[in-house]
């Protein structure tokens, strides 16, 4: 017997966008599994059209993510994708999940039809605010985690499709009832505007050592891609006098540091900076405020 509405441990029948933890999209409901997200779950035996098109979907509307061409996207239908009979389980209360399935044979009466998508190697780039080519003024929505120069560690970063330049991202003003942890820089001893190390140096011979002009540390490297004058300027702009491990002091360190690579007085690059930051704003708000003129 299906028991619609389960205790613990009994079985029970999915059904559609009302059981937990699936959203609906082109009318089928999905629902992510493992502990990493690897796989994507739709109920009923879907077509091939529908795998690729859920999956983008999901991605996009869920987490805000762009699925990139690749060679994994291509092998999806061929060898990412199952069409098998599961049955379900009500989980207990005490459990992260609130239902658990098993792989079942297609003639069991308890059991119903899933699609299960390994998403696990797909390529992915997020979708975020939109921001102008600081380099060619065309417009993009993509960001990927990366690294680049003026600050060591990863961030987001956009690229332009038409001339290749990689920009930091203007953080979004999103509501979150979260308390963020502050994290102070993971390496005292490496460069601040990039992964340069002691032990693991950015190129052949190069060294890190304070420099006074900034408070900060750099390797050679990247203190001899700017003049001392504009590293003076840097410090004017506040570049590099950030606290704690904050990614809106991050992403404007980048900006900072990569507009003045470009020959862009650092004055400049942060009036631009405060003038994206306004833009995103307005842009993330689904209802912005009328500007008083």
């Amino acid at each position: 017997m299906i028991f619609t509405n389960a205790l613990p441990g009994q079985t029970f029948t999915l059904s559609g966008s009302a059981a937990e933890g699936f959203t609906t999209m082109y009318g089928i409901p999905a629902a992510m599994l493992g502990e990493e997200s690897e796989r994507l779950m739709a109920l009923g035996h879907i077509t091939d059209r529908a795998v690729l098109a859920v999956t983008t979907a999901y991605h996009r509307r869920v987490w805000g993510q762009r699925i990139l061409p690749n060679r994994q996207l291509t092998d999806l239908l061929t060898t990412g994708t199952r069409r098998i009979a599961i049955t379900v389980s009500k989980a207990s209360e005490r459990d992260d999940c609130a239902w658990h399935f098993d792989e079942a044979d297609f003639d069991d009466p308890t059991a119903q039809a899933a699609t299960i998508i390994n998403v696990e190697w797909l390529a992915r780039e997020d979708v975020t605010v939109q921001s102008d080519c600081p380099a060619c003024g065309r417009a993009s929505r993509s960001t990927s985690s990366s690294t680049g120069p003026g600050r060591a560690g990863w961030g987001r970063y956009h690229r332009c499709r038409y001339c290749d330049h990689k920009w930091p991202t203007a953080p979004e003003y999103r509501p979150s009832l979260l308390k963020r942890r502050r994290f102070k820089l993971p390496r005292r001893d490496g460069c601040f505007a990039c992964d340069c190390v002691p032990e693991f140096p950015c190129t052949a011979g190069c060294a890190v050592w304070r420099n006074p002009l900034i408070r900060q540390p750099l390797c050679f490297t990247c203190r001899e891609q700017l003049t001392d004058d504009t590293w003076r300027q840097m410090a004017a702009a506040a570049y590099g006098t950030a606290t704690t491990y904050d990614d809106l002091d991050n992403q404007r360190d980048r900006w900072l540091y990569g507009e003045a690579l470009r020959g862009i007085p650092p004055t400049k690059a942060a009036q631009t900076w405060q003038h994206r930051l306004t833009l995103t704003a307005l842009r993330a708000d689904p209802c912005p405020q009328p500007v008083a003129v």
